[in-house]
């Protein structure tokens, strides 16, 4: 790393590139904030401060970017930071989520022309607020999320309706086949005096609970002797 201090600017139109390179010292600070002050000139402009090949040996400059930040804004304009080394991310780390810090030009141009799209749908993003919604996108979105849990609850609904008509199914079958078993087991019972007399009796000629008791039965065979 240099130790002297070197400092470029470029001006493109409504862009405006100011670069350091070398290490930021403490007594350099007063220098460092008139120099890039003093470039900030006019509104509606885009500053971008090049730091990948600085490094901080005073805290106290995190505090002065803060304050270009606010002087920036109050021109209207927008202050991008450009780096990718780690160090100068820890530097950052404490107020990471105000600025707006990118790789490269190049990033940050393919970051805001993604979010000029959306804000030209009603949709605008900002780090300390969030992404907000024009009044026209959210009533839009309120009405698709309205319709989308409707749409939720009619499954919902559908599914348990039936739920509910197999479970009564179910039951009916369940209760048939308890009233056959319990019929099944007085048939065999009703029978049980005749087989120990010498009937052969065939239960499977005639339906389950057809003949309830063995009189009914004697009175079936004297039909069937006539």
């Amino acid at each position: 790393m240099n130790e002297n201090l070197d400092f470029e600017m470029e001006i493109f139109q409504n862009e405006v590139m100011l670069e350091f390179k070398g290490i930021l010292k403490p007594q350099q600070l007063s220098a460092v904030r008139e120099r890039l002050f003093s470039s900030v000139e006019g509104t509606n402009k885009i500053y971008f401060v090049v730091l990948e090949r600085v490094k901080f040996r005073d805290k106290n400059y995190l505090g002065m970017f803060l304050e270009l930040l606010n002087f920036v804004k109050g021109k209207d304009s927008e202050l991008v930071i450009i780096f990718h080394n780690e160090t100068n991310r820890e530097f950052f780390s404490p107020f990471y989520h105000i600025f707006k810090i990118y790789d490269s030009k190049d990033s940050y141009r393919k970051d805001s022309d993604f979010w000029k799209k959306l804000k030209a749908t009603g949709i605008t993003y900002n780090k300390s607020t969030g992404i907000r919604l024009a009044p026209g996108i959210a009533l839009v979105f309120l009405f698709l999320l309205a319709g989308w849990l409707l749409t939720l609850f009619s499954i919902i609904s559908s599914q348990d309706k039936d739920i509910r008509q197999r479970e009564e199914i179910l039951r009916d079958l369940q209760n048939n086949y308890t009233r056959s078993v319990h019929a099944l087991e007085e048939l065999k019972s009703s029978i049980a005096p005749l087989k120990s007399m010498g009937f052969d009796i065939d239960t499977t000629e005639n339906p389950v609970g057809v003949v309830s008791d063995w009189n009914e039965f004697l009175k079936e065979k004297e039909k069937e002797g006539k």
